[in-house]
């Protein structure tokens, strides 16, 4: 028996393929079909050894493709992109204290992924909390800068008596 090849819809060509089963794979009599022996290809209704498969054959009619279904639009943020503090997180942690220093620097490279990726509330947390511990890390720095300085005071005060 006779194998045929086809142009699918996206113009691929698809087979062989048996007479018997073209129909099945959707070949129409518009359908460009080829076989060996064949200079050209050919609408399937044209060839007479397979014009008996479309002798009763109507065409469907072709449903209009629905347009592509659109992505909502993202979501404008309702402000500004908060600062993430990351300079004031770095100099803290090197100039005054390293443990909440450490902690504004992770909160403050928080805030630009959480922006960036829609969660503006986590984002301005981050960054609240990034100033925050900014601004503890400089308390403590300066706290126990003063505390030191009062220390050798006292102390050497204390060794001039």
């Amino acid at each position: 028996m006779e194998e045929y090849y086809y142009l699918d819809q996206s113009n691929e060509r698809k087979g062989p393929v048996a007479v018997d089963k073209l129909l099945f794979y959707g070949v129409t009599k518009e359908t460009l079909v080829w076989k060996n022996g064949m200079v050209n290809w050919q609408a399937a209704g044209m060839v007479p050894e397979l014009a008996f498969l479309f002798s009763d054959q109507t065409i469907p009619p072709v449903a209009p493709t629905p347009p592509p279904a659109q992505k909502p639009a993202k979501p404008q943020p309702p402000f500004k992109k908060p600062d993430n503090n990351l300079v004031w997180a770095i100099l803290t942690t090197v100039l005054c204290c390293l443990p909440f220093g450490v902690a504004a620097i992770v909160y403050s490279t928080k805030v630009d992924s959480a922006w960036n990726s829609g969660n503006y509330d986590e984002a301005l947390d981050a960054a609240r909390k990034a100033a925050t511990f900014s601004w503890i890390s400089a308390g403590c720095g300066l706290f126990f800068g003063l505390a030191y300085i009062i220390i050798v005071v006292v102390a050497g005060v204390g060794s001039a008596l």
